[in-house]
């Protein structure tokens, strides 16, 4: 068994990460209008690389469904039936649309965001095997961004990980000042997890390292 899982039960319950380098002080909820449902594959329940798992811990209206559980079928529809908003599935499949300003306000009512979690080839499955994620207008993000996500490797150019993927899109409904926030805190939350992969175990170390750059 590698070092890496023989740690779990030493890290943090809440942030997990060893905890000299816990972060769950900055894990603080912020308010914002666009609800945000997350549709996850059950492989990433466990992976310490997931990063939806701190979008739920970030933000006021957001909450995450788990797909593929056998005693628990995923009911999406219960989760999305206000009335009051329009969903929008963000993913760039061959019929979405550019998430702008111009786009949402053109919609009769303000959007809610349905964020599908998981491996590039599960995410556009998601879609095609759930009856209530086949109805929505797929959105997708401006192409000229990058990621700052080094946990796993990108699947393409300019792909971002769920978490980025969620603050750029929040930052277009609602203003760049939560997109910035929120992108603010990942920054640390991933130089701690990248740098605890590496073997660095106290934040004397860590920011020793991170004045260098």
């Amino acid at each position: 068994m590698s070092s890496r899982f023989s740690n779990r039960d030493k890290r943090c319950a809440n942030c997990r990460i060893s905890p000299p380098l816990c972060f769950c002080n900055i894990l603080i909820k912020r308010d914002h209008e666009t609800p945000v449902r997350i549709v996850m594959h059950k492989a990433e329940m466990t992976l310490t690389t997931n990063t939806a798992y701190f979008a739920e811990k970030m933000l006021s209206d957001c909450e995450i469904l788990v797909r593929g559980l056998i005693d628990r079928p995923l009911d999406i529809e219960t989760h999305i039936e206000d009335s009051n908003y329009t969903p929008l599935y963000l993913f760039p499949d061959e019929d979405s649309v550019e998430l702008t300003s111009d786009f949402i306000n053109s919609l009769d009512r303000p959007p809610l965001l349905v964020v599908p979690d998981g491996s590039w080839q599960q995410a556009k499955k998601f879609k095609r095997r759930e009856s209530a994620l086949s109805k929505m207008q797929s959105v997708k993000l401006p192409t000229n961004i990058t990621s700052n996500y080094r946990l796993r490797t990108s699947p393409a150019p300019g792909a971002v990980c769920t978490y980025e993927a969620i603050a750029i899109a929040l930052g277009i409904c609602e203003g760049r000042e939560l997109e910035r926030d929120l992108l603010e805190v990942f920054q640390v939350i991933t130089d701690r997890m990248y740098h605890s992969r590496k073997g660095i175990v106290t934040l004397a170390q860590l920011e020793n390292i991170l004045k260098k750059k």
